[in-house]
């Protein structure tokens, strides 16, 4: 599958990550849309690299296929249901389960850098809220919450 999509060059992300899904009913159901071309990119990419630092740590090689069950599973749900317990999607209206997904995972690799430590995935949606979310009840909310945490 890693070929299909080098093959493939002249296909938007959009229409390589519309491919790649396309066996995939749970991310389809999950209502994962973006908005830009460089949001699919960036999917694909997060996919890519789980599936090469998969590879480095198991004895054989999986496929774009297997990545994505695995990215799904390992990386993108865990992260869904830390924004989903928190209600973070309330506080970002209009905006799509895909698109708070990048822009927590962009910030939390954000704090991962600045305090150079690991970071649990709540303090980073909790930090996401804070310092984003709508509404100033929202942010206070949030930030009770990182210093409770």
């Amino acid at each position: 599958m890693n070929a299909m999509i080098e093959r493939n060059v002249t296909k938007t992300a959009r229409e390589q990550f519309d491919e790649l899904i396309k066996y995939a009913p749970e991310i389809q159901s999950d209502d994962f849309r973006l908005t830009t071309e460089a949001e699919y990119a960036e999917v694909l990419q997060s996919i890519q690299d789980h599936k090469y630092l998969t590879n480095e740590v198991i004895p054989f090689e999986i496929t774009m296929d297997q990545a994505l069950f695995s990215w799904y599973e390992n990386v993108y749900q865990p992260l869904m249901r830390a924004i989903d317990e928190e209600g973070l999607l309330l506080s970002f209206p209009g905006a799509t389960r895909g698109e708070l997904f990048l822009w927590v995972t962009r910030h939390w690799h954000f704090l991962k850098q600045e305090k150079g430590r690991e970071i649990a995935v709540e303090e980073a949606v909790y930090s996401y809220g804070a310092k984003f979310g709508m509404g100033a009840f929202n942010r206070f909310l949030y930030r009770m919450k990182l210093v409770a945490a």
